[in-house]
């Protein structure tokens, strides 16, 4: 299969990075999710070194739904300006059974929100904007193309990594090593660690071409259509005029002979016939999935840590793989950096393996439901989801139960590093744990989105003008310029407007209260009355101290 014409180089240096004798971290992988860990430590003033066996970007689609939570982590490294710009975003899609629609749903999307709640684009373009981050900062940020890591070593006070190159093998001295390199991770099996979970049978043929449509931007599924009869079907329009469609085979299907042209390409136009897409049409990549339900029970192995795939695999369906690999990324990188610079304890790391074990626990249990709606592992889940479907037909409300549940931050409601709530009656959304909601906020006229001050340093969101203000404002003065400077929002008089009422709408924001928000986005603490600003000081000046 040929490439489309705009697939990013695939040799983007030409020449690999010098490779380093020390270096404060080590990342194994330079897909989506080691680049964009690479770009996130730069902006903390952290250096690091990328391994990657490829000799640049990956080929074909892949990974193609970027949530908006994965917009967001994007854009404190500055990349997401060109991914929204070359992707396509969609807030909802259809289900049909056979040739009816029996499911419309839409995303929760607010004119307000900074980012659309989906965007479509395909992984080779997320590897380059991750990649022109990280080039932002210099040598802050190497990748060694075509190497791989053959060999680690735990010194206790740091890790000592085998490197093959086309030069020969290096020996490079890390101080924590991240594994990002996928689902046949070289590091996982270095140190004899086995991820652990199920794996589903149904097997799906990814097929990517290259055809002019005129059809909206959603996502389509087709549940035994008569295209082809007993398949399940989706499929996602791309940038540069590109299709992905995804169909499953049968379980008697020979895999090898599944991703031959000669037996994909005749599916896939009776398929385009079947909908009416009758402009001409090539093939550009084809492979194939199975859905796999799987975890490490740790991503912290004394200075070793895993996120995205080298971690955990989760279904396809809802789009949770790479989304959740880029939240692993967010949610370790500035905890990395703080360890590093010597802010918080070890045990900090801890708090990474607890939360986003959790995460893809969450994921995995949503994702085995919708595999098990795409993909029924045998004959009583295959009628169930039948009888369903023919239901849908005729009571709408029943479609419910089609929904594919898209991919959602996931909170973290007992994570050490909450707090404990101080002001419940506020209510749930913005409670210790969960995600910060966005807000459109204006300061001196001009708009300002809350998740554009997220990314590097603490940041307090206050309401009114709660007693102990001077003492985080002294906090901020005295990080002003630091590499994770504390960020104080004073929302009222003399600060950040209100005009759209988010924060009394997404925070049940009160006079007298203060938020603690981390890096990362999520919210540490939230108190009211007359100690709030002090017990959020509090809270943040171990890291700071």
């Amino acid at each position: 299969m040929q490439n489309s014409p705009a697939l990013p180089e695939r040799n983007p240096d030409r020449v690999p990075d010098r490779i380093p004798d020390r270096v404060p971290v080590l990342i194994a992988g330079g897909g989506p999710v080691g680049l964009a860990l690479a770009a996130l430590l730069a902006e903390q003033d952290v250096a690091s070194l990328t391994v990657e066996a490829d000799d640049g970007y990956c080929t074909g689609s892949r990974a193609i739904c970027m949530s908006r939570r994965s917009q967001e982590i994007l854009g404190w490294v500055g990349a997401d300006k060109p991914l929204v710009e070359k992707g396509l975003s969609w807030t909802g899609g259809r289900s049909y059974f056979r040739h009816e629609q029996v499911l419309h749903f839409e995303m929760p999307s607010d004119p307000l929100q900074r980012y659309a709640p989906m965007v479509n684009i395909q992984q080779f373009y997320v590897e380059e904007y991750a990649h022109r981050a990280m080039q932002r900062h210099g040598g802050r940020a190497g990748i060694a193309w075509s190497s791989r890591v053959s060999g680690i070593k735990d010194l206790g006070d740091g890790v000592e990594v085998a490197i093959e190159t086309a030069q020969g093998q290096r020996i490079v001295r890390a101080d924590w090593v991240v594994a990002c390199d996928g689902g046949r991770s070289t590091v996982r099996e270095l140190l004899g660690l086995h991820l652990r979970g199920m794996q589903y049978e149904g097997r799906y043929v990814i097929v990517d071409i290259e055809q002019e449509t005129q059809r909206p931007v959603e996502r389509l599924a087709w549940f035994d259509p008569p295209s082809n009869p007993g398949s399940t079907i989706l499929m996602h329009r791309q940038p540069d005029k590109v299709w992905r469609i995804d169909y499953q085979i049968g379980d008697d299907e020979d895999a090898g002979e599944a991703v031959k042209p000669e037996n994909v390409l005749p599916r896939v136009q009776s398929h385009l016939d079947m909908i009416g897409e009758t402009a001409p049409w090539k093939p550009l990549w084809i492979s194939l999935y199975n859905a796999k339900c799987l975890t490490l029970d740790s991503y912290r192995h004394g200075r070793v840590l895993f996120a995205g795939d080298a971690g955990h695999l989760v279904p396809i369906f809802g789009v949770r793989g790479l989304n959740s690999g880029l939240d692993d990324a967010g949610n370790l990188a500035w905890k990395l950096a703080w360890v590093l610079r010597g802010a918080a304890p070890e045990s900090l790391l801890d708090t990474y393996s607890q939360e986003r074990v959790h995460a893809t626990r969450q994921n995995i249990e949503y994702g085995a439901k919708s595999t098990e709606f795409m993909a029924p592992p045998d004959y009583g889940f295959r009628l169930l989801r039948d009888a369903v479907l023919r239901l849908a037909r005729v009571d709408a409300g029943v479609s419910g139960l089609i929904n594919p549940r898209q991919s959602a931050p996931i909170a973290y409601a007992d994570s050490p590093l909450n707090q404990p709530d101080a002001a419940p009656s506020a209510g749930s959304a913005a409670a210790p744990g969960q995600p910060a909601p966005e807000a459109l906020l204006e300061l001196d006229g001009e708009p300002v989105h809350l998740t554009r001050l997220f990314g590097r340093g603490f940041v307090a969101l206050a309401c009114g003008k709660p007693p102990g203000l001077d003492a985080l404002q002294a906090l901020q003065e005295r990080t002003r310029g630091a590499d994770a400077p504390f960020e104080l929002v004073l929302a009222g008089e003399g600060g950040y407007a209100d005009p759209h009422g988010q924060l009394r709408k997404h925070y049940g924001a009160q006079p007298g209260i203060v938020y603690l928000i981390r890096p990362d986005g999520y919210v540490m603490g939230r108190w009211t009355g007359a100690a709030a600003a002090a017990s959020a000081l509090a809270a943040a000046a171990p890291f700071y101290d």
